[in-house]
């Protein structure tokens, strides 16, 4: 049997992007909420400074922890985006071993790789 990989690559790019479609909005947003609790957080510390309530090194140490912090929740949206590709990657699968070409030589490939 021949495999029509045209038929093949557009079933899996299909199923690729809805599965990213969805997660992408998600982590869109949750790093805009994350860049604008970093923008209130220095204004406050700026606040801070500007009114001397804390100091030019105190201002450097909270700016300082709010960028940790920051980039920590960055790094697990990036850990989010990882799952959310191997979420595409599944379902995209998936939508070809239901497809017509499941019962090709493709689908035993992807059924061993996926095992």
């Amino acid at each position: 049997m021949q495999i029509d990989f045209p038929k093949l690559g557009k079933e899996l790019s299909q199923a690729l992007i809805a599965a990213l479609k969805s997660d992408s909005a998600k982590i869109k947003a949750l790093a805009i909420s994350e860049g604008e609790q970093l923008a209130f957080a220095l204004t406050r510390i700026g606040g801070l400074l500007a009114r001397r309530e804390i100091d030019a090194e105190e201002a450097a140490i909270l700016a300082r922890i709010q960028r940790n912090a920051s980039e920590a929740v960055l790094a697990s949206l990036a850990e989010v985006s990882r799952v959310a590709a191997g979420k595409a990657i599944k379902a995209a699968i998936k939508s070809v071993l239901t497809s017509s070409l499941g019962q090709s030589p493709i689908a035993v490939i992807l059924k061993a790789a996926d095992a």
